[in-house]
């Protein structure tokens, strides 16, 4: 029978309490196995078991995969681990608290070809061991390959690691398709392309890598192909070439009066934007729309019409009294004019 834990004892004891970090003891389940390929044991106190698909894991048990098997599993975080043929992993401890995602999560990566891809718990709580170095996580996806007589190496396909050596001594690795190798003396070596990294006791890609010629079942869609690892390497300087001298303007270009003239094109572009905007504010001028001339006021226009009509008719009666004053004065000159009663106004001589 398996035995419980306080924690659980004083879980079945206090059906009421709430609970809090779960705090894995030696031998007790902290996840599972999602596949099994040929044999995987687990062993823990000198006990050995052969794991199938579904059987639980356990604190401190020791995973131990065949030359030719593989396994991948799931921690009760949904920390996703996949061992290639070979592989030994400890799984060290585990303490979640799911309520507030922290927890204390490490894992030691004994030998062989793992991938690891973090969980729920937040990033600060994972620690992955590798001989004579840590690595903590932020967001992450990454490969090892740890072989104890030539070193380790890390492959990052997502997010960023910090890789630290025994004295504190620690690199950064934020550049996807990029490793990082820790030699037998514990020596952190820089971030470099596949081409570049010293690869002294390295399997080929395929071996050392097998998850990324082969893609495991908990991340089947890979970041990259063995044949992107080989080009970003190889091809890295060539796939942004330096440009071209003819594409290059003249160095007499780059000196200050281009500065200036640079610098006026604005200007002169704010000048011919006023210059248009002139016609716009001249639509209002009064000019384009001539003003109506003003109606005389009727009471004008009558008192001119009358004086006009007086004059007139002045006019005509002095024209009349002349013409009656003519007649009369002219009848003694040319035969005079007869009076009303048909008399002559002269007698003859």
């Amino acid at each position: 029978m398996r035995r419980l834990t306080a924690a659980a004892v004083a879980f079945s004891l206090c059906p009421g309490l709430v609970v809090g970090p779960v705090f894995a003891a030696g031998g007790d389940p902290i996840g599972a196995t999602l596949s099994v390929v040929d044999i995987v044991t687990a062993a823990y106190n000198r006990d050995t078991r052969t794991l199938g698909t579904g059987d639980d894991v356990r604190q401190n048990e020791l995973i131990d995969v065949s030359k030719d098997g593989s396994t991948e599993l799931k921690l009760n975080d949904d920390t996703k681990l996949a061992l290639g043929p070979g592989a030994k992993l400890l799984l060290d401890k585990f303490v979640y608290d799911p309520d507030k995602a922290a927890g204390d999560i490490s894992v030691d990566l004994v030998e062989g070809a793992f991938r690891f891809m973090t969980g729920k718990a937040k990033k600060p709580s994972y620690v992955v061991k590798v001989p004579r170095a840590s690595i903590t996580v932020r967001g992450t996806i990454f490969d090892v390959f740890v072989k104890t007589d030539v070193g380790s190496w890390l492959l990052l396909h997502e997010g960023a690691v910090t890789v630290c050596d025994e004295r504190g001594r620690c690199r950064d690795l934020d550049e996807a398709g990029k490793l990082i190798r820790i030699t037998t003396a514990g020596d952190v070596e820089e971030p470099a392309h596949w081409n570049k990294v010293e690869k002294s006791g390295l399997p080929p890609l395929d071996t050392s890598f097998p998850f990324v010629a082969k893609p495991p079942k908990i991340d089947p869609e890979p970041v990259f192909t063995p044949e992107d690892l080989i080009k970003l390497g190889a091809l890295g300087p060539v796939i942004v070439p330096p440009r071209k001298v003819k594409d290059d303007p003249p160095p007499r270009r780059t000196k200050k009066p281009k500065t200036e003239q640079a610098d006026e094109k604005p200007s002169k572009k704010r000048k011919t934007e006023q210059a248009e905007d002139k016609p716009s504010k001249k639509k209002p001028v009064k000019v384009a729309v001539p003003a109506k001339p003003k109606k005389p006021k009727p009471t004008k226009r009558a008192s001119n019409d009358n004086a006009a009509g007086k004059a007139a008719l002045g006019i005509a009666i002095g024209v009349g009294i002349g013409i009656g004053l003519g007649k009369i004065g002219g009848g003694g000159k040319g035969g005079g004019g007869r009076m009303p009663g048909g008399g002559s106004r002269y007698k003859p001589n």
